[in-house]
């Protein structure tokens, strides 16, 4: 970054594991940055605890090695401009032993992580700052501690008796204009359940360790504000994900399955949770929409 002029609009993307930025919104990035957006990425942990599928060799290169290999393939794949690694350990899924790691995200101290956000905030001084939902999608407690943290920090980051200490450093103190939250459509979460029970699965027990809750997911689910069309930058989008092998990240579709594809799967959808949305939805097609 240094000696290259910041771009006019700036997006933050705050998240918990390599993957979380292409996964989920691997679109909207690969759009923002296309169109000269300078865009962010904060990624907490290394994702050690992702299940590696079998047979696939490492070399001498440990778990989180290679997913911060693939984040950086995506990273470049999608064009954002820098990415910030935070260095907790993955916590694992919710109840599980590694939640009790020291080193972990969900044992992290929030006074110490908000101020890591808030730092890079001040520096990056984005208008939009993009992170999960308070469920954090599905109930992952890095997604749940680094949505905490991050709307602490989008707050904090503009008041000067906040982190003194950098402001102290030079760091001036910057309030970003906008703050969404990624979503699930209900509608799709909704049809999910309806053909978990229909094959006569339990929709609270899933996922390979069936620790995923998808009615939970519903109960938590909050109203989309924002909607974006994606499918100019489907192709690009996959290509990122495929850079998560070790995830399982999606292969290459067959030519004839693509359109159909792009056409169903092509959209993003955001909850806007500043400035809040008080009656009837904004219906916006852009994060930055309504902003000089």
């Amino acid at each position: 970054m240094a000696g290259v002029k910041p771009a006019a609009r700036r997006l933050l993307v705050s998240f918990a594991h390599p993957d979380d930025e292409s996964f989920g919104m691997g679109g909207a990035i690969a759009r923002y940055a296309d169109q000269g957006v300078d865009v962010h990425l904060i990624c907490a942990t290394g994702g050690e605890e992702g299940d590696i599928p079998p047979g696939m060799a490492l070399g001498d290169r440990s778990i989180g090695e290679v997913r911060l290999d693939e984040l950086n393939c995506a990273a470049k794949t999608l064009g954002i401009r820098q990415v910030i690694t935070l260095g907790y350990r993955d916590s694992g899924m919710m109840g599980a032993p590694q939640n009790q790691n020291p080193a972990c995200l969900w044992q992290a101290d929030p006074d110490v992580l908000t101020g890591q956000i808030v730092e890079v905030i001040r520096r990056v001084r984005p208008q939009v700052v993009v992170t999960f939902d308070p469920y954090g999608g599905y109930g992952h407690p890095d997604h749940i501690a680094i949505q905490r943290a991050t709307v602490r920090a989008f707050h904090a980051a503009g008041a000067a008796d906040q982190y003194p200490n950098q402001v102290a450093a030079g760091l001036e103190p910057y309030q970003a204009r906008k703050l969404y939250y990624t979503v699930f459509p209900r509608t799709f979460v909704r049809l999910a359940v309806w053909a978990t029970r229909l094959a006569g699965r339990d929709p609270r027990r899933m996922g390979r360790n069936h620790d995923l809750d998808f009615q939970a997911v519903i109960d938590a689910t909050l109203p989309t504000h924002a909607r974006l069309d994606l499918r100019t930058y489907y192709d690009t989008w996959q290509r990122a994900n495929a850079c998560h092998a070790s995830q399982s990240g999606p292969g290459e579709l067959l030519p004839l399955l693509r359109p159909l594809a792009r056409a169903v799967f092509g959209w993003q959808t955001f909850h806007r949770a500043w400035p809040e949305v008080n009656g009837r939805s904004p219906g916006e097609h852009d994060l930055f929409e309504g902003l000089d």
